[in-house]
C-alpha cells in the first residue's frame, strides 16, 4: 500500500516535486473542509494529493521511482508500423497469426496528468507472425476516439473520466464539470474479434469498431442496431422508445466470454438506472465465425453498480455484485470521477445466476446467492 500511494504520486520525468500531503497548501483548502464535512469528498485533484504520510526511502527509492515512472510513461512514436528486425531464434515455419493488444498508452494532456493510469487513452498494439518467411512486424495506433481526436486537435483534457480525470483549467476547477454527467470512452481495456469485426472494448461504453488492417478508428459499434446508441448510458424504466427520444443508450461489457465448445461469443449490454436500484442487464450471443445474433436474454440485477466482469458455464450466466454503494452527489457536483463517489457498505457480496438458454436450467428464474 506505500508503494502504490507513492506510485500514485509519481510525477512525470521533468516536471516539478509537489507536497500532496499538505492540504494547507492549497488555495481550495476552505472549499475542501467544506466538502469533506458534508459530502466526505474532496474534489478529484486534491483527494489524490491527500494519499497520506510520505513513504520511506526504502520503498520510495530511486530505482523503484524510476520503474514506475517509465511504466506510466505515454507510449512515444505512435503511429508505428515496421518489420521486426531483431528476432532471437526463428519463428516455427508453421506459425502464422496475428496477435492484438489494447491497454492504456497515453497518461497527459497539455501538460495535466491524468489522475489514474486507467483513465489513459487505448493503445492497440499488432503483432504479425509469419513462420514460413520468417517475418514478424509491428504496429499500433491510439484508439482516435473523436473525445480522443478532439482532445488532440485542443491539446487539453475536455472531458470527464471515470477515475477522477477532468477539465479543471477553469476559474471554479472542478465544479465546472458540475451536471456534466458524459464520460469519456477512453477504449483502454480489451480488444476482441468475431464474426469478422474488430472490436476495442471498455466497460462503460458501446464498443469501437476497429480497421484490423490499419488500426484506425471506424465508429461505435451497435451490431447492426441491437445496441441503442446514447450520450448516457441509463434507462428510464418505461421503455425503450421513451429512453431513445432521450437519447439514452446502452454500455457493452469489456469482458465478453467465448464458449468454444459451442463456437459462441457471449457478451452483455447495460444501463444504470434513472432511479431505483435494479440494472437493466440483456445477455447476447454471437456465433463466432459469422457474427449472426443467436439469443438475447433479459435481466435485472439488484444493483445500481454494473458488474465488472461475469462467468459462463454451460447453463449458467454468473454475476458478482461487490457490496459498494455509489454517492452520486459528488460525482453530479463534478468533484470526481464515478469510482472516486464509491463507498463499500461492509456486506458481503452477492452472486446472480441467470439460466442460459438451451442450457440444463434454461426456463427457471435466477438465482441469488448473498454471501457473509
Amino acid at each position: 500500500g506505500e508503494l502504490w500511494c507513492a506510485a500514485a504520486r509519481a510525477t512525470l520525468p521533468g516536471s516539478q516535486e509537489q507536497d500532496y500531503t499538505d492540504l494547507s497548501q492549497s488555495s481550495k483548502k476552505p472549499m475542501v473542509a467544506l466538502l469533506v464535512a458534508t459530502l466526505g469528498v474532496a474534489p478529484a485533484g486534491v483527494a489524490r494529493r491527500a494519499l497520506g504520510g510520505k513513504p520511506s526511502a526504502a520503498v520510495w527509492n530511486e530505482e523503484i521511482k524510476a520503474a514506475w515512472t517509465q511504466a506510466y510513461a505515454s507510449a512515444q512514436g505512435v503511429p508505428a508500423n515496421y518489420d521486426i528486425d531483431e528476432i532471437e531464434g526463428r519463428i516455427p515455419s508453421a506459425l502464422r497469426g496475428t496477435v492484438f493488444r489494447n491497454g492504456p498508452g497515453k497518461f497527459e494532456r497539455g501538460g495535466q496528468r491524468y489522475e489514474h493510469v486507467l483513465d489513459g487513452d487505448g493503445l492497440l498494439c499488432r503483432w504479425s507472425l509469419d513462420g514460413a518467411t520468417g517475418r514478424a512486424r509491428f504496429a499500433s495506433r491510439f484508439v482516435r476516439t473523436p473525445e480522443y481526436a478532439a482532445e488532440e486537435a485542443a491539446d487539453t483534457v475536455l472531458h470527464r473520466n471515470t477515475f477522477g480525470t477532468q477539465p479543471a483549467n477553469g476559474p471554479l476547477g472542478e465544479l465546472e464539470n458540475a451536471f456534466d454527467l458524459v464520460l469519456k470512452n477512453p477504449a483502454n481495456t480489451n480488444v476482441q474479434s468475431w464474426g469478422g469485426k474488430l472490436l476495442a472494448l471498455w466497460e462503460a461504453a458501446l464498443p469501437c469498431r476497429i480497421d484490423p488492417d490499419t488500426l484506425e478508428y471506424v465508429g461505435r459499434e451497435t451490431f447492426d442496431g441491437l445496441l441503442p446508441d446514447g450520450a448516457l448510458t441509463v434507462a428510464s424504466g418505461i421503455g425503450p422508445e421513451v429512453d431513445a427520444s432521450l437519447g439514452l443508450g446502452v454500455a457493452f461489457t469489456a469482458h465478453p466470454r467465448e464458449d468454444r465448445k459451442r463456437g459462441r461469443v457471449v457478451g452483455w449490454s447495460w444501463a444504470a438506472p434513472l432511479v431505483g436500484s435494479s440494472l437493466s442487464v440483456t445477455v447476447h450471443e454471437w456465433d463466432a465465425a459469422s457474427g449472426a445474433l443467436l439469443a438475447s436474454t433479459p435481466t435485472a440485477l439488484p444493483s445500481a453498480i454494473a458488474p465488472h466482469d461475469f462467468a459462463l458455464t454451460d447453463s449458467w450466466y454468473i454475476f458478482a455484485l461487490n457490496a459498494m454503494q455509489l454517492n452520486l452527489f459528488p460525482y453530479v457536483l463534478g468533484l470526481t470521477g464515478p469510482v472516486g463517489a464509491l463507498r463499500t457498505t461492509g456486506e458481503g457480496a452477492v452472486l446472480v445466476l441467470v439460466p442460459r438458454p438451451g442450457g440444463a436450467a434454461a426456463g427457471r428464474e435466477p438465482l441469488t446467492v448473498r454471501t457473509e
